[in-house]
């Protein structure tokens, strides 16, 4: 039997009213509803406060999101019989742990991106995040699809070197590395002292940084027996071991290369998006460290490692905003803790958006360091001055003075360093 043609609409403007204001309205081949004018305000108020309370709720839920939403890291690595312990945990869980304490998402992508090429489910994968860091747990010639990594736009921080030779992503023109885990813990030269990624730590009397930890399995990781980086590649760090490794003087330690650079002329492969080389996690070899890739940072490795995300994620390092609330006026504050030794903070606020400097000067009006140099959003901002000139040398004991300067706008403070 077909379907009964719906009845037409007949509409009429003929109410019947009551003393309680009930109404009676034909529609839809004689159906009556009948309903209360009085019941029908409370419930259209009542829908009305519900709505209203439903959007509250969706705007406040979408600003929370938006303010704790915590950039996404990809951490590649592996973990087969070498690179957990004994219950099951992986050896890198301690990097994990260190992202995750300072605020990171991390969706942990074990022997899930090996193969090659790179299928169009990995590659999505590995573009959804914020940030790609790959484990030294790493077994390289599972990845050898050079042009397929290289090409991923987001920024990718390695801590293997295995995984870039010549023979794997080509980021350098050699496969000899300094590897033997008996040669124990390397150290770090700064060659770009004032970078962001030292921000916070204090080299040694002899201005050497120890981001490795001894102690921890070999001590040891892998760093390349090369003083080169391409014509692109900006050298950091270098890499000093014991004179028994027969390691090239200034061999390269922490190397970056930025969007769209060669990683040397003799390669066609370019970056795709940010580079980063920061070696850690242990060496593995041949049994003498039989857990690749463990966690092995000191505190020094530990703010080197988190510095050195955040300048990859774009974040301005040692320069933290609190924008909460738009301030009035410009102002300097006084740092704290003043005195101060070895470090301080400075917090400076801006009613509108405009590019800002901070520096230090000491007394004969000579610029010491420069702290922050770029544009800003109206806020309240941080900075942090660990007692270091712009060459990374430790500035005498005395007084100082910091200056902000925006637009046509500046202001000056003392403050004090004591040893």
């Amino acid at each position: 039997m077909k379907n009964a043609r719906p009845s037409k609409v007949n509409v009429t403007d003929q109410f019947e009213h009551s003393h309680k204001f009930n109404c009676k309205v034909p529609i839809c081949s004689g159906m009556i509803i009948k309903f209360s004018l009085i019941n029908l305000e409370e419930k259209m108020e009542k829908l009305k406060k519900m709505l209203q309370l439903f959007s509250f709720v969706m705007i406040l839920g979408m600003l929370l999101s938006g303010a704790t939403q915590a950039e996404l890291i990809i951490w590649v690595g592996e973990n087969g019989a070498n690179m957990v312990d004994s219950l099951g945990v992986p050896t890198d869980q301690g990097f994990i742990d260190l992202l995750e304490g300072a605020g990171y998402t991390v969706q942990t992508e074990y022997m899930t991106m090996q193969g090659a090429p790179l299928t169009t489910e990995q590659f999505d994968i590995l573009e959804s995040g914020d940030l790609i860091i790959i484990s030294r747990t790493t077994s390289s010639g599972s990845y050898i699809d050079p042009a397929g990594w290289n090409s991923i736009s987001k920024p990718i921080i390695v801590n293997s070197v295995y995984i870039i030779r010549s023979s794997r992503w080509q980021w350098f023109n050699t496969g000899d590395l300094i590897n033997n885990g008996r040669s124990g813990a390397p150290a770090l030269k700064a060659e770009i002292p004032d970078h962001p990624i030292f921000t916070g730590v204090t080299p040694d009397a002899d201005g050497l940084y120890y981001p490795l930890d001894p102690a921890i399995g070999c001590g040891n990781t892998s760093f390349f027996n090369w003083a080169e980086a391409g014509d692109d590649g900006i050298i950091i760090a270098t890499s000093v071991t014991p004179d028994t490794l027969g390691a090239v003087e200034g061999a390269v330690g922490i190397v970056y290369w930025p969007v769209e650079a060669t990683f040397y002329p003799e390669t066609d492969q370019f970056a795709g998006g940010p580079r980063l080389l920061l070696p850690c996690g242990t060496q593995e070899d041949a049994g003498i460290c039989p857990k690749q890739g463990l966690y092995n940072l000191t505190p020094v490795g530990d703010q080197l490692f988190l510095n050195s995300v955040a300048w990859m994620l774009g974040k301005e390092v040692g320069v933290e905003a609190n924008p909460t609330v738009t301030p009035a006026d410009f102002k300097l504050a006084q740092n704290f803790p003043n005195p101060f030794n070895p470090s301080t903070t400075i917090e400076f606020s801006l009613p509108t958006a405009t590019t800002a400097k901070l520096s230090v000067y000491n007394m004969l009006g000579q610029k010491v360091v420069t702290l922050a140099d770029r544009s800003y959003q109206p806020g309240t901002y941080t900075g942090t001055w660990d007692g270091l000139d712009s060459s990374g040398r430790i500035v005498e004991s005395g007084v100082y003075l910091y200056k902000l300067e925006a637009e046509n706008f500046s202001l000056i403070k003392k403050m004090l360093l004591i040893k």
